[in-house]
C-alpha cells in the first residue's frame, strides 16, 4: 500500500459510507483509493452499530460479516499495539481538556493518523478544528 496520501477511516466516514449518505459518497473516494487504514477500534465501533441495526430489523448479521472482509480486503486494518496505546493515552489526556465529550476511540484514531502521517476522514464534530481531518459532512 502506498505511503503518499494515506487516509484513516473513521467509524463515522464507514458508517455513512455503508447507508449510501452524501457523506457517504464522499468517504468513497478515500476508501476505495488503495490507501485507507481503518484502526481496529473502528472495527469495535462498527460491530456495537451493526448490533444496533440488527436488534432494530434495520440489517442482517450476514452484512455484518461481508462488511468486515471488505473493510480487511479494502483497508488495512491496523490492531492497537503497546506504543500506540501509549500514544492514545498521551492524546487523550491533552484532548479531554479541550474538546468536551472526546472519546477515548477518537485518541486511538487520531494517534493512528499522526503516527501513519495519514489523515482523518470523519465527518465526526469531535475532530473539527483539528489537523489532518477531511470532513465530509
Amino acid at each position: 500500500m502506498s505511503r503518499r496520501g494515506r487516509y484513516i477511516i473513521d467509524t463515522y466516514a464507514w458508517v455513512e459510507y455503508l447507508i449510501g449518505s452524501r457523506a457517504g459518497a464522499r468517504a468513497k473516494q478515500y476508501i476505495e483509493s488503495g490507501s485507507a487504514i481503518t484502526p481496529s477500534i473502528v472495527l469495535t465501533e462498527l460491530c456495537k452499530w451493526f448490533l444496533r441495526e440488527i436488534e432494530a430489523g434495520r440489517r442482517q448479521e450476514y452484512e455484518m460479516r461481508q462488511t468486515m472482509s471488505f473493510i480487511e480486503l479494502t483497508t488495512e486494518v491496523l490492531p492497537l499495539d503497546k506504543s500506540l496505546a501509549i500514544k492514545s493515552g498521551e492524546i487523550d489526556f491533552l484532548m479531554k481538556k479541550r474538546v468536551k465529550g472526546w472519546p477515548i476511540a477518537d485518541s486511538i484514531i487520531y494517534a493512528t493518523a499522526k503516527e501513519h502521517a495519514a489523515k482523518i476522514i470523519t465527518g465526526d464534530p469531535h475532530f473539527k478544528g483539528l489537523e489532518d481531518v477531511i470532513f465530509i459532512e
